[in-house]
């Protein structure tokens, strides 16, 4: 898989990124908390933050990045490297299962996999080299569903026309927040659309610097990690034909 890696210096510099991201929102939490009676919506916006930095520093390593609402209500970045037409999303390592990266079911209806955004963007690497498929389950038929909000498919199928066209290759970079409330790994995954599972390219986690956290930062986040508060970056996005609404 060495292939699709990024350059070293990319790498560096992406990871960073999201480690400053981090440390920006848990700056603006401490100041939302010192300035608002109430302030734990905040704890949603951490996403925001890390994609944010990420697009400050896009320049340097000739990246782009566009805003997309894939249909609902809050905005993600999609990032761009231009160089070799990668897409690539960041994502919460809490939320992300590499074995089953992208499973809805619709809401009052019989389970079963159904089209999701992330295994739509998936597609453009159907024609990507990947590992051999039955000798990477250590548990073939551990299968955790996603969670998923749906929208109709003619609110988003141009949309995904446009990006499957446009890319060669999409990939997703997960960052994990560990006990201490620090981000402790960052992987960096290849989805492939025919199996459902992300393959690692690489573990960055060897570039994560300046993560340790004081005991009043960690103070600050450990409500948002300890308690029941579903992050809206928890769901995928279900896709479904409109007959399938009624």
């Amino acid at each position: 898989m060495r292939q699709y890696e990024f350059n070293t210096n990319e790498s560096e510099i992406i990871v960073n990124a999201i480690v400053e991201g981090y440390r920006d929102y848990i700056e603006h939490r401490k100041d939302r908390r010192q300035k608002m009676k109430i302030s734990s919506a905040f704890a949603w916006t951490k996403g925001n933050f890390i994609e944010n930095k990420i697009a400050e520093i896009s320049s340097n390593i000739n990246l782009s990045y566009k805003m997309s609402k894939a249909g609902l209500t809050w905005d993600y970045l999609q990032f761009i490297h231009n160089d070799t037409k990668k897409l690539f999303l960041i994502k919460n390592a809490a939320y992300f299962n590499q074995n089953n990266f992208s499973h809805a079911v619709l809401p009052n209806k019989n389970k079963g996999q159904r089209r999701t955004y992330l295994h739509e963007l998936s597609k453009i690497n159907k024609s990507l080299n990947f590992p051999n498929t039955t000798s990477w389950y250590e548990n073939p038929f551990e299968r955790n569903e996603q969670l998923s909000l749906f929208i109709p498919k003619n609110q988003i199928e141009d949309e995904l026309d446009q990006i499957k066209s446009s890319y060669n290759e999409f990939h997703i970079l997960t960052y994990k927040i560990d006990d201490a409330y620090q981000i402790s790994e960052i992987m960096h995954y290849l989805p492939n659309p025919e199996d459902n599972t992300a393959y690692p390219i690489e573990n960055l986690s060897k570039h994560i610097t300046g993560s340790e956290l004081t005991d009043e930062e960690r103070y600050i986040v450990a409500p948002e990690q300890d308690s029941d508060i579903i992050d809206p970056a928890a769901f995928d996005i279900g896709i479904f034909d409109d007959e399938e609404s009624n």
